[in-house]
């Protein structure tokens, strides 16, 4: 899929992430390869929100660890701004790690208990920036009312916040860095029904005022239907289906698509029958069905469904969808 406008953007080109499941210490035979991503390309930019969704298992989680090189692709390309991250020297690779931050699931878990919030907020900036005491406080407080927080929570420890909070100071220390493109990984689900409206609206927010990209990772599909400007629908380690998260809303396509969309939001209802589809467990990426993915949870399968593998092909517009039942269509 191609990428919408200017610099900043960070692509993958038919990246494949394979674990191997090995037996024995010494030997370490290689016994099944786990696939948990096989042959992505997608892309986001700055001013974008680029939504995934998928049950666990589908590859979104991995996706976002191989942005944020905790993950090495087996095959394939990761680009920003056009260039190979894997080509980067270590000057290039500091300035991409300032530029691509994320926002993690658990603001408990991702923020030290040992340290201060303003420590923990002014940590990425010092690897960057030498700044005295007065103007790193000072930067500081600025991030921190810029999420919407009293900087004199600069002195307390992450225990001392609520969950949204933490999730605050959590943003704060990802903007701390003049990140232009930011990984948004179940930004929501770990916090009280409460305050998540909260966060998704600061979110928004300040990507407005700042001009960010996000990628965001979500189960909550009103959640990311209400931030994104693209879905990318994933399944099993592949894309099923991407478009504008507008025209994805108004004509969903693919069986799975509609699946997730019908259960999620029952204010647009799809066909009765899918309601029950994904009652059945997602297999396993060391046994990967034949042909399509989905086929074995699919309603609609057709014959051809269990033998060959559908392309992704392109509809019109930025509606990108792998199913059998739209075969008819030429890829453009």
């Amino acid at each position: 899929m191609d990428n919408v406008g200017g610099n900043h953007t960070l692509e993958a080109k038919g990246l494949k992430v394979y674990f191997p499941l090995t037996k024995g210490i010494i030997s370490n035979k290689v016994l099944a390869w786990i696939k948990a991503l096989d042959g992505i390309d997608i892309s986001f930019s700055k001013g974008q929100t680029l939504g995934v969704v998928g049950e666990s298992g589908s590859g979104k989680t991995t996706l976002a660890r191989v942005f944020l090189l905790l993950e090495k692709p087996t095959k394939g390309e990761v680009l920003y701004n056009g260039r190979n991250l894997y080509n980067l020297n270590k000057g290039e690779i500091k300035e991409y790690r300032r530029s691509v931050q994320a926002v993690f699931q658990d603001p408990f878990a991702s923020l030290s208990p040992r340290l201060r919030i303003k420590e923990i907020i002014s940590e990425p900036i010092m690897v960057s920036k030498k700044l005295n005491r007065y103007d790193l406080e000072s930067k500081v407080a600025d991030l921190l009312r810029l999420v919407g927080l009293d900087p004199t929570l600069m002195e307390v420890f992450p225990h001392e916040l609520s969950g949204g909070q933490r999730q605050r100071v959590a943003i704060a220390r990802s903007l701390s860095t003049g990140a232009n493109l930011i990984i948004l990984d179940e930004p929501t689900s770990a916090l009280d029904v409460s305050v998540r409206l909260q966060i998704v609206n600061l979110l928004m927010d300040i990507k407005e005022k700042m001009g960010l990209g996000y990628l965001l990772i979500g189960h909550d599909l009103a959640m990311v239907s209400y931030m994104s400007t693209h879905i990318a629908v994933m399944y099993l380690g592949k894309i099923v289906e991407f478009s504008k998260t507008q025209d994805l809303l108004k004509n969903t396509l693919h069986p799975y698509t509609k699946a997730l969309f019908s259960a999620s939001l029952p204010i647009r209802p799809q066909n009765k029958k899918l309601l029950g589809v994904l009652s059945g467990e997602i297999p396993s990426p060391i046994d990967i069905p034949f042909g399509c993915r989905f086929h074995p949870r699919c309603p609609e399968r057709k014959s051809i469904c269990s033998i060959k593998e559908p392309p992704l092909l392109h509809l019109e517009n930025e509606h990108f969808i792998s199913c059998h039942i739209y075969s008819h269509h030429q890829a453009e």
